[in-house]
């Protein structure tokens, strides 16, 4: 992997592993519907505001628009709409939506002969299953098995099936448009205000938010940073690495918050947490170290990609993706989910 590779990898395991303490900062003046769609508003304008100065340009064609209406729907609104459709679906648990999140390259493995898209090679593979392995071991699913049959399980298995198969579509839909990666994920950002403004046709506003230092900070990064430069970032890795090999940095996610967690939040780490975070880097070595030979093909690299490497489109969900979940309290499991 070369050093911009690198840098945009674990910018991305970073930011979206540190999502749930800026989330948790931000609703200190705030609640989940306000803060849904004010983050998503801030990354719409900071997305278009870039690219405006890039001189790049939106889709104009309505079939276009539809594709990454597409992508929208299977990348943010499906899950909340089936978190308001299923009936007690909202218990989540950060060890069951990490695993789930984590399985996302193990589908995008099962998803690409399907979608009649190059198999990964047996580096690859045995990179994405090293990885989930150590996701386990952080995670153990053998601890309180009941919480892996619930309502809030299914929502997040297929939620996970979705994002994979939206991996794919994403190549695609850039591949066929001639679409650049910045461009796209400035679609996605409008998509999550249209679809953050609907949400507030049956959920309650509440009192006006109180916009101190730390709010304000906290929708910065997250607005700015996450749901905009970021998001930008992954649909690179995606484009220039394939959906498999791009979303092994979801293996690298749960350990930056287990991490945090114990920096910021004195929580307690085992010694097969440990094992587990190691494990899984290791994973994501091996992944990498076998792109060289058995990475999928993707699409052509436009003949601007040195001028995106320079700009905001190297260096941002949900996630999480422009969208967010817009109601209910939010755990650290919810802003978990928000990070891809």
């Amino acid at each position: 992997m070369s050093r911009g590779g690198l840098m945009r990898f674990g910018a991305v395991a970073l930011m979206w592993g540190s999502t749930y303490f800026w989330i948790k900062m931000a609703l200190g003046g705030m609640n989940p519907t306000q803060f849904s769609l004010v983050r998503v508003a801030i990354g719409a304008v900071a997305m278009l505001a870039i690219v405006v100065l890039t001189g790049a340009a939106l889709p104009r064609r309505p079939g276009v628009w539809l594709r990454l209406l597409l992508v929208a729907f299977l990348v943010n609104a499906l899950p909340v709409l089936l978190v308001q459709i299923v009936p007690d679906a909202t218990g989540e648990d950060v060890g069951v939506v990490s695993v789930f999140n984590a399985s996302v390259p193990l589908w995008a493995l099962l998803l690409a002969p399907l979608l009649r898209e190059r198999a990964a090679g047996g580096r690859t593979v045995a990179g994405v299953l090293i990885g989930f392995a150590g996701v386990l071991l952080m995670f153990p699913p053998w601890e309180q098995v009941s919480r892996w049959f619930t309502w809030s399980s299914l929502i997040n298995f297929v939620a996970a099936v979705a994002y994979g198969y939206a991996l794919f579509y994403m190549v695609r839909v850039m591949r066929e448009e001639n679409m650049r990666p910045l461009v796209l994920s400035a679609t996605q950002a409008l998509f999550g205000v249209a679809w953050a403004a609907l949400t507030l046709t049956w959920q309650d506003w509440g009192p006006a938010p109180t916009w101190s230092s730390e709010v304000l900070i906290a929708l910065a990064v997250l607005g700015i940073l996450n749901t905009a430069v970021v998001f930008t970032i992954f649909v690179r890795m995606v484009r220039d690495d394939g959906p498999v090999l791009s979303s092994t940095v979801l293996y690298l996610v749960p350990v930056v918050l287990l991490l945090g967690s114990v920096w910021l939040e004195d929580a307690p780490l085992t010694a097969l947490q440990v094992v587990g975070m190691l494990v899984a880097a290791v994973g994501v070595l091996v992944a990498r170290l076998g792109a060289g030979t058995d990475r999928p093909a993707g699409p052509a690299k436009p003949a601007d990609v040195d001028a995106e490497a320079a700009g905001p489109d190297a260096p941002a969900r949900p996630v999480t993706p422009a969208g967010s979940r817009p109601s209910g309290s939010v755990s650290r499991t919810a802003a978990h989910r928000r990070a891809i």
